[in-house]
């Protein structure tokens, strides 16, 4: 059971050698610009495709280096979160 946990630290989820997170924000981003460019000029969606190729492999490229790059990604949404005092007290006494 504890070599199960060590792997599942050790080697993040990937998706064709790139981190999930990166990934599907890529893909989601290509898709949507594709979506609206063919409404809206009536373009063809084949450069849109060439550029999530590109993105995906410069995201795996760069997971060479840093393998847990969606956790980054997750720990920097948590971090943006506003905090707010919730006690009444005086000072920055906050809590999340």
């Amino acid at each position: 059971m504890r070599t199960m946990v060590l792997r599942v630290i050790a080697e993040p989820s990937q998706i064709f050698w790139a981190p999930v997170l990166p990934a599907a924000a890529n893909v989601l981003l290509n898709v949507t610009l594709m979506m609206f460019f063919i409404l809206l000029y009536n373009v063809t969606p084949i450069p849109f495709f060439v550029t999530t190729l590109v993105g995906h492999g410069m995201i795996a490229v760069y997971a060479v280096r840093d393998p847990h790059l969606s956790t980054l990604m997750t720990a920097w949404m948590e971090t943006r979160k506003k905090t707010r005092n919730m006690l009444r007290v005086r000072g920055n006494k906050y809590v999340p």
